[in-house]
């Protein structure tokens, strides 16, 4: 990736991990989620990107199967799970999202939200009785459970920081997010900050160990 494609690239990240409105908010009520509601069947939303727990991403919902998922998502206060897309199909593992606001609703029925991820989870037999697919969803979290040392967090913080001075030698007015140690997942907001390849931070999003994520 040439150097000022991966300062646009930074920079858009940055935006996203922060939860800034890159939309013109509409007077909407906010939607507040409750992330325990889960269906039988989660409703599946391919995206050509990967979402992290606990990041925010807005997006803008324009084709008609998913207006209707989305509907149906808040009359129901569910979550519908975001999958990585591929050339031939999508990913079997990926991460739901809560939707947390309506950041602008249009006349004909599109919508603009702010989403953040919630669980990751594993796809098993999928269901096309309804325009967009779900699938029978299997959750799971971290195999270890105790956070990982500090010095190892303390190295992968060092490492993003000279990564984002180096970018920040070619463009001043970038501002990617300032991380600290007490990050409960340091690793997901590292990627979500930095250039990587879909096959990186896909990888990243299976593995089960903090440690593993930031070594």
């Amino acid at each position: 990736m040439r150097r000022r494609e991966i300062i646009r690239f930074l920079a858009t990240a940055a935006a996203g991990f922060c939860g800034k409105r890159i939309l013109p908010a509409a007077p909407v009520a906010p939607v507040f989620q409750d992330a325990r509601a889960v269906e039988p069947l989660l409703p599946l939303f391919p995206l050509p990107l990967v979402l992290f727990p606990e990041i925010d991403l807005a997006l803008h919902i324009f084709e008609e199967r998913y207006k209707q998922m989305i509907r149906e998502c808040l009359l129901q206060r569910r979550e519908f799970g975001v999958v990585l897309m591929r050339d031939r199909g999508f990913e079997t593992a990926g991460c739901t999202a809560a939707i947390t606001e309506i950041l602008r609703s249009y006349r004909n029925g599109e919508l603009d939200i702010l989403v953040q991820g919630r669980r990751r989870f594993e796809l098993g037999k999928l269901n096309r009785d309804k325009p967009y697919l779900r699938g029978e969803a299997t959750f799971f979290e971290d195999d270890v459970t105790e956070p990982p040392p500090e010095s190892l967090r303390r190295h992968a913080i060092e490492h993003y920081d000279r990564l984002v001075a180096l970018l920040q030698a070619d463009e001043p007015s970038l501002r990617p997010p300032a991380l600290s140690l007490e990050e409960r997942m340091l690793s997901f907001r590292i990627i979500t900050a930095i250039p990587a390849d879909h096959q990186t931070r896909q990888r990243l999003l299976t593995l089960r160990s903090e440690r593993d994520r930031l070594v």
